[in-house]
């Protein structure tokens, strides 16, 4: 059994990348609280993608295995293992979700899930009305 580790070791050894409080203060201008794929964060979703991050890597397929996780890492190992989506689809949905706008914010889900979050902020705004 793979033993799961603090989510600030999973979101910057895991994803390969800074988490995203490490993003401008001017880009972490919100209006209302981030979700991540349904589930309510309560900091800027690092959490819940560490726990996605880390069920991606670890090929996850129930979530039994989440519930070691503590409650945001759990929920962020819930999406991976029940969305119906790939992990890139997952990321450019957040973003769209989340309304970002700097790429910063894409990182500690994995790279697939990073790409897809960055291909959302390419698209131009006119294209998502």
């Amino acid at each position: 059994m793979v033993r799961p580790v603090g989510w600030f070791v999973l979101s910057a050894v895991v994803a390969g990348t800074a988490p995203a409080s490490r993003c401008s203060p001017a880009s972490a201008e919100r209006y209302e609280p981030r979700s991540f794929l349904g589930y309510a964060c309560d900091d800027d979703c690092e959490r819940h993608k560490a726990g996605f991050a880390w069920a991606e890597s670890h090929a996850v397929a129930g979530v039994a295995a989440c519930a070691s996780l503590e409650r945001a890492e759990s929920e962020g190992c819930r999406v991976f293992v029940e969305e119906p989506v790939a992990a890139e689809q997952a990321g450019f949905r957040w973003a769209l979700e989340n309304e970002i706008q700097v790429g910063c914010w894409c990182a500690g889900a994995g790279e697939r899930f990073r790409n897809g979050c960055l291909r959302a902020l390419s698209m131009p705004t006119d294209a998502l009305d």
